[in-house]
């Protein structure tokens, strides 16, 4: 039970014009996002949440090799990735 006290999801974003939109959205859910300007890791309110900045065709293979645990993409880039 321990264990699961310890685990912080790894949660891929997509950078660039879809970032602040994005960031927007959390906002809306209760999650404060503090970007970086030198890092692709933003700093976020919630310490079991650990967020990276990628771009958005990468997110799922990242989801897909284990890499990530979830990540926000379009289904146009899950199909072509052929991502499961």
């Amino acid at each position: 039970m321990q264990e699961s006290k310890n685990r912080v999801l790894k949660l891929g974003l997509p950078k660039g014009s879809l970032q602040e939109s994005t960031f927007q959205l959390f906002k809306q859910a209760g999650w404060k996002i503090s970007p970086s300007s030198r890092s692709y890791t933003p700093r976020v309110d919630d310490p079991e949440v650990e967020i990276t900045l990628l771009r958005a065709q990468e997110i799922s293979i990242y989801v897909e090799q284990g890499v990530l645990d979830a990540g926000l993409t379009g289904f146009d880039w899950i199909q072509e990735n052929d991502s499961k």
